[in-house]
């Protein structure tokens, strides 16, 4: 098997993997499936990975960096800082409304609080790379110009915004069957979506330390 056709198989096993840990979980899904939806044998995915945890950890590898290509934006840093997170919340809705396993990965490796995140993964150091080079100077500059409050931690802003964002994926059901809006079609997610940005730039705002104290 020459390289180019080897790289093409292990595409397809990953890409079969991962659209099977979406929607089955670590737990649910099967390597047996896995390998007949990508074409091959059972005994080449276990070639290529050698456990089902191995495999999981390659995709939640890619899964990240696909992530964080999609999250990244040259013009943070010429936005003015407001827009910039209204850059960063809009880049986190077409992410996940365009690709759905990133919701069922997240929502999957947090039910298992990493245990398949293995010591050579870059799913942390990826997340920690976006926070540090992207979010952080944003708040930063904010901070400077007087439109953010001073000294906002820009991990724990980054969970809280990124929770608040994607919860309409997460959670859509719910949402929907608690309040009159139908948080599955584009009208709802795009109201969801307007409504947690201006949230989180209220939360932002410097006047809002003093009622946070």
């Amino acid at each position: 098997m020459n390289k180019h056709s080897s790289a093409t198989t292990i595409a397809r096993i990953l890409i079969s993997a991962r659209d099977a840990f979406a929607e089955h979980g670590f737990d649910g899904a099967r390597l047996d499936a896995i390998a007949k939806d990508a074409g091959v044998t059972k005994q080449l995915v276990y070639h290529y990975f050698k456990t089902k945890e191995e495999l999981y950890g390659v995709v939640l590898d890619r899964v990240a960096e696909e992530m964080r290509v999609l999250l990244e934006d040259p013009d943070y840093e010429i936005l003015p800082p407001s827009e910039a997170l209204r850059r960063f919340a809009e880049r986190v809705h077409n992410a996940l409304a365009e690709r759905p396993y990133m919701v069922a990965m997240t929502l999957d490796q947090g039910l298992h609080r990493g245990v398949h995140v293995s010591r050579r993964s870059q799913y942390i150091p990826t997340v920690k790379q976006f926070v540090a080079n992207s979010i952080q100077p944003i708040l930063e500059r904010g901070a400077d110009q007087g439109v953010f409050r001073a000294n906002v931690d820009p991990f724990l802003f980054y969970w809280t915004a990124f929770s608040i964002l994607s919860a309409v994926f997460m959670q859509r059901w719910d949402m929907s069957s608690t309040t009159k809006i139908a948080f599955d079609g584009d009208a709802g997610i795009g109201l969801w979506n307007a409504h947690s940005i201006d949230f989180i730039l209220h939360a932002l705002r410097p006047e809002t330390s003093a009622l946070l104290r």
